[in-house]
């Protein structure tokens, strides 16, 4: 969680230290309805809005810093881009307008990448300064330096309220963890998940980010981390909540000597 400098407003920082995405890659990722996996069926970013989609859930606006070594690791580039929807509805556009600028490093200097002109640089230097939440060029570059080598920044700001103007996220409750307010809180559940512990993630992943991540995947890849508020989050194989095992009988059709088969699956 960020503090806003400019409304003292709370904000949500999602960041990593992967590859990160160069400038074309970030353009890819800030547009609405492209995706490379468009014609793989059953796949997660088939149809290229769930960044998108995600985000506007849970505020208004999101900037997205990103450092890239490139595919040669030698053409480094750093990037940001705005998607706000106070921008857009503030100023009616009609058009979906996204701002992103681009830089490369050469030796030691990062120096500007000009996709157009001049003008449509400043122009988009002044749009993410008027409606982000940093105020001038030095403050969006200081968030580059604690990416380090590689690696995305995500901040999303203006979070929504729910009709009593609190923020629909909570981040009173848990100081290690981000919970949903409403309708998914179920607090009934919560008293069951302190009475039998072992069945916390089934109990409260519905509200609670931290028991969600925790069953999110089956495995982790090596060297694989997942920290949430300054803490490690400790995965928690689902498969070992299933204690109770029964065993079914199953009668398929006749086999080929024409007499039928048993077979015994063990289910649990």
């Amino acid at each position: 969680m960020l503090i806003n400098r400019k409304d003292v407003s709370r904000m949500l920082l999602i960041e990593d230290n992967g590859g990160g995405m160069d400038p074309d890659k970030l353009r890819q990722c800030m547009s609405l309805g492209y995706s490379v996996k468009g014609k793989l069926a059953n796949t997660i970013g088939q149809y290229g809005n769930g960044f998108k989609t995600s985000t506007m859930r849970l505020g208004a606006d999101v900037i997205v810093f990103s450092r890239s070594c490139g595919k040669d690791s030698k053409s480094v580039t750093q990037s940001v881009g705005l998607l706000s929807y106070t921008f857009l509805r503030s100023t009616g556009k009609e058009d979906i307008v996204v701002p992103i600028l681009d830089y490369e490093r050469k030796e030691r200097e990062w120096n500007k990448i000009l996709r157009s002109s001049a003008d449509d640089w400043g122009r988009n230097m002044d749009t993410i300064i008027n409606w982000s939440p940093y105020s001038s060029e030095a403050e969006l570059l200081e968030q580059f330096n604690l990416i380090e080598n590689h690696g995305t920044r995500i901040i999303i700001y203006n979070l929504w309220e729910d009709d009593q103007g609190q923020l629909e996220l909570d981040f009173g409750s848990d100081q290690h963890d981000i919970q949903i307010r409403g309708v998914n809180r179920d607090e009934k559940n919560i008293q069951m998940a302190k009475q039998y512990p072992n069945s916390r993630h089934f109990l409260t992943y519905r509200h609670s980010l931290r028991s969600y991540v925790s069953i999110l995947y089956l495995r982790l890849p090596p060297n694989f981390r997942i920290i949430l508020r300054g803490k490690d989050v400790e995965h928690h194989d689902v498969v070992n909540d299933m204690m109770m095992t029964e065993e079914v009988t199953y009668r398929p059709q006749s086999g080929a000597d024409g007499l039928p088969k048993d077979i015994n699956v063990i289910i649990g």
